[in-house]
């Protein structure tokens, strides 16, 4: 068997129990404020696709038992034709009692420091994923431009940016966007538009952050990525008192006071591209697309890249085999600063670039610089694809394999973390809908999954999307 073909949850030897952890708010959002980890975990608690369903065993942990949970593993477990429970870290102590440490697979969202104590301490298990101070690196933003601007990789920088402390942000804010101003003014790019992003050091899935930008004579500000509570100012510094207010209600300044503040780039397009790394090897899965809801940059959803335009296609054609490369040479210099053997890691990543607009590479081209991409972030952790990607695996009975997840994404698949459907539809009764309707479909290949099971929903397409998506609409109005 070759690696393409092996699980990429294989152990030798094989884990009796495997359980998915799905730390999308204590993981990603450590140094966040509890009310922020609360509200995440409410939206996305339910949504695990990254589960080892080859182990003998299979469960989902849980903080504690619910309906909700209960019910979502029911489904899953059909889904997946496998028996799922759920199990908090008490009981899955318990049932492993008998069995070596090793005989537990826990795969985390994202193998932070906190999350691999809680794994290996109180569940008493092994985790899954790359090494925690690997991550702790990639993830905060503030460090993570630091590396960039150290490894000095061809072909890609960052945004034009400055780390503020969040007790003085208006200020450094202001003094930023004079440079920016100034910047602009010297290439002449009186069109070019005027904004900054706000990012707290370990902001993740853009909670913890904040767009500020001109127009039509007002300063525009989205929080935390949603467009729907976007707010307008009359001047710059009331905009960044407010947008100081809207972070300091999700940081937790015990932990982490830094801010990236990035100048606004003007761009074409924003793709991310996730790997899978295993016994030395970077497998990629090619660029993806990003849905993004008008007003935000926020993520809503992922699926197959598709360029907007021709232009856009020749982007392609030229960087993506360059951003495979790019991402390569930083995963491996980030082991080896840590002293870690390549060859021993195995985890998944991500990373994400903004494609320069032709007036930004105006703006490149007026500075002296060569025509680069935009690193906007890394990831190094499952994605809201990456997760999609496995569900349909595991609904579709596949082994979790790069040539099986290669195939799935070829097969095409669009996953949408925010499907809005009428209020007065039960999005439980949806769900249970969707399981029959997707029976009827899946023998043409084509699927629709529920991820979560509330206002709004979380929907996984796959194969034939369009039909899909015909389907679940006509489901909807019958219930209306």
């Amino acid at each position: 068997m070759t690696l393409l073909d092996t699980s990429v949850f294989s152990l030798e030897p094989p884990a009796i129990i495997g359980v998915g952890f799905h730390n999308i708010g204590s993981g990603i959002l450590r140094a966040s404020r509890s009310a922020m980890i609360r509200t995440v975990e409410a939206h996305y608690g339910e949504r695990c696709g990254h589960i080892p369903l080859n182990a003998e065993k299979v469960r989902i942990h849980v903080t504690s038992h619910n309906e909700a949970i209960h019910t979502q593993v029911a489904y899953l477990s059909a889904l997946f034709g496998k028996d799922i429970q759920a199990t908090t870290s008490a009981e899955l102590r318990q049932e492993q009692q008998e069995l070596p440490a090793e005989a537990t697979l826990v795969v985390p969202y994202i193998n932070v420091p906190e999350s691999e104590r809680v794994i290996q301490s109180e569940m008493g298990a092994i985790s899954w994923g790359l090494p925690s101070a690997m991550v702790t690196l990639l993830k905060n933003k503030a460090n993570f431009y630091h590396l960039l601007d150290e490894y000095e990789l061809p072909g890609f920088q960052t945004p034009d940016y400055r780390i503020a402390n969040i007790a003085t942000l208006p200020q450094e804010a202001l003094d930023f966007l004079a440079y920016i101003e100034e910047l602009v003014a010297r290439a002449g790019l009186t069109n070019y538009p005027s904004g900054i992003m706000l990012r707290a050091a370990e902001s993740d899935g853009n909670y913890g952050c904040c767009l500020l930008y001109n127009y039509k004579n007002s300063i525009i500000l989205v929080p935390n990525g949603d467009a729907e509570l976007t707010q307008s100012y009359t001047n710059w510094p009331e905009a960044l008192g407010a947008a100081q207010y809207t972070l300091l209600e999700t940081m937790d300044v015990e932990k982490e006071t830094r801010v990236v503040m990035s100048r606004y780039i003007d761009f074409s397009d924003s793709p991310g591209m996730s790997v899978v790394i295993m016994n030395g090897r970077i497998e990629t899965l090619r660029w993806n697309g990003q849905l993004q809801k008008e007003g935000s940059k926020a993520c809503i959803g992922t699926g197959n890249y598709k360029p907007k335009n021709a232009a856009i296609a020749r982007m392609q054609q030229i960087y993506e085999d360059q951003t495979i490369a790019c991402f390569e040479q930083l995963l491996r210099q980030t082991a080896q600063r840590y002293g870690y053997d390549f060859s021993t890691l195995r985890g998944v990543a991500n990373i994400d670039i903004m494609l320069p607009s032709p007036l930004e590479e105006q703006l490149q081209k007026s500075r002296g610089q060569q025509s680069a991409l935009y690193i906007a972030e890394s990831n190094p952790r499952w994605t809201n694809y990456t997760d999609a990607i496995l569900t349909v695996l595991g609904a579709n009975r596949q082994p979790p394999t790069i040539n099986s997840m290669r195939n799935t994404i070829q097969n095409r698949i669009q996953a949408i973390d925010k499907y809005y459907i009428p209020k007065q539809v039960d999005p439980h009764q949806l769900r249970e809908r969707i399981a029959d309707k997707d029976e009827q479909l899946k023998a043409s290949g084509t699927r629709i999954i529920c991820r979560m099971a509330k206002h709004p929903m979380g929907i996984i397409f796959a194969g034939d999307i369009e039909y899909a998506q015909q389907e679940l609409d006509a489901i909807v109005q019958g219930m209306l």
